[in-house]
């Protein structure tokens, strides 16, 4: 309002500026002399300064440099709606841009989703893999004839996709005069979660740790295994066949694993001892089992293995039979002994109910077990050495009364051609109450592929 009364009061001056000079050149206006010429340069300069000041209000204010073009009140309004138009652009543009990374988002889900469904309904595509061990040895026993001996167990290995696996291996191994082929195991697996994996089929005795992980010659350190897990003095069943659940979880710091399995009972013999052939289960009594370890720290395991079942004597009488195992492993490579060091313990129990039975006149438990220690100077710098191990094992079995009990005292030497092939020479001192001894020396070379 003060700047357009100003621009009225200057416009009013220059009119009457103007109507002066023009009054002063016109004839009869009362006044008898014109106005001189220096009058009149005069008003015009004066027009000249207003008009000036006009120009500079009418750019708001602005005063002019030189060189400088006066700008219109269309720019001038132009230039006021600017501010705005450029900040409305920008919000604009970030609309546009979140909108389109929320686009992006979407599309990548439903990609996954589109990936997982291809994944899932995918009949073809499987991963097969051909392992297993073999070995070749001779065995020179104080109570029989000395003999080689050799055997081949493939293992087969198929992933049908990355939940669901199948695991089988086959033994074929030379005895007497011919060649014997064994299922040892054939089970179908699935990956439920991290934690839990479901199996069906014939499988390894979760409940023995050496029988599930150690018992394949390039794992086993020496020719032969324990006492408690071959032959008639075997407390547990080798494989069973039936259904397992296992997997392992995080305790704190330290780690735990389970498994847990339902089978086919043992059956027994007319002596009183176990048979663990399980293909059929004649008596409809299923075993119950499984096995708990816990690692507090890398290198280090201790467990507890069980079974419960029932077992039907000769003459008909149903039987409780209790199985428990106890073991302790530890690995450890360290400078301080410039190599590494393998220790194995292992202790089983079986104890038969006989309180029901009149058959079974006498103490049907059976207990027995194995230590292993396993030194080899794998840090030294002497080629040789390095590659050679040193072990010791003893191992026992307890057997009911009427039978023999055992004791056995091995030392074992073997050289690593390399990480899964094993060169193995061992002598064993034998000790049977009652009976004669049994000494034995082997040698085995045996080969993990």
């Amino acid at each position: 309002m003060k700047l357009f009364s100003m621009i009225l009061g200057i416009s009013f001056l220059l009119a009457s500026a103007h109507g002066n000079i023009a009054d002063a050149k016109q004839p009869g206006n009362g006044s008898d002399e014109y106005v001189t010429k220096a009058e009149y340069d005069k008003l015009k300069q004066q027009m000249e300064e207003l008009k000036s000041q006009v120009q500079i209000l009418t750019n708001n204010g602005k005063v002019l440099g030189q060189g400088d073009q006066p700008q219109t009140g269309r720019e001038i309004s132009k230039l006021k709606k600017e501010p705005g138009t450029l900040k409305k652009g920008a919000v604009q543009a970030e609309s546009d841009q979140s909108e389109t990374r929320q686009q992006i988002s979407k599309l990548n889900e439903e990609v996954s989703t589109l990936k997982d469904q291809v994944d899932a309904s995918r009949p073809g595509t499987t991963g097969f893999l051909l392992t297993g061990y073999a070995f070749a040895g001779y065995t020179d026993k104080d109570s029989s004839r000395s003999s080689f001996n050799a055997g081949f167990f493939p293992i087969l290995l198929w992933r049908l996709r990355d939940d669901l696996l199948f695991e089988g291996e086959i033994e074929f191994e030379l005895e007497d005069d011919q060649t014997n082929v064994n299922l040892e195991y054939a089970q179908m697996s699935y990956l439920l979660n991290d934690y839990i994996t479901l199996g069906a089929g014939k499988f390894l005795n979760p409940s023995n740790y050496f029988i599930e992980r150690l018992h394949p010659a390039w794992i086993n350190r020496l020719p032969d295994r324990p006492l408690t897990m071959v032959g008639n003095t075997r407390i547990q069943a080798g494989s069973q066949l039936g259904f397992q659940t296992r997997g392992g979880v995080p305790l704190g710091s330290t780690r735990g694993e389970y498994a847990f399995y339902v089978s086919n009972g043992p059956t027994m013999r007319p002596d009183g001892t176990l048979s663990f052939s399980n293909f059929d289960d004649i008596d409809n009594n299923k075993a119950v089992g499984g096995r708990v370890g816990w690692l507090p720290f890398p290198g280090f395991e201790l467990g507890y293995g069980f079974e419960v079942s029932n077992v039907t004597d000769p003459i008909g009488d149903s039987l409780g039979v209790t199985t428990h195992v106890v073991d302790l492993n530890y690995y450890r490579i360290d400078q301080l002994i410039r190599g590494s060091i393998d220790l194995r313990f292992q202790y089983a129990r079986r104890d038969i109910d006989r309180s029901n039975s009149p058959m079974l006149a006498f103490n049907n438990d059976s207990s027995g077990g194995y230590v292993q220690l396993a030194y080899r100077p794998s840090l030294m710098d002497l080629l040789f050495l390095e590659d050679l191990e040193g072990i010791f094992r003893y191992d026992w079995i307890d057997l009911p009364s009427g039978f023999i009990d055992e004791r056995r005292w091995t030392v074992g030497l073997t050289y690593y051609l390399a990480a899964s092939t094993l060169v193995k020479f061992a002598y064993e001192f034998d000790n049977k109450d009652g009976a004669v001894n049994d000494d034995a020396l082997f040698f085995q070379v045996s080969t993990g592929f």
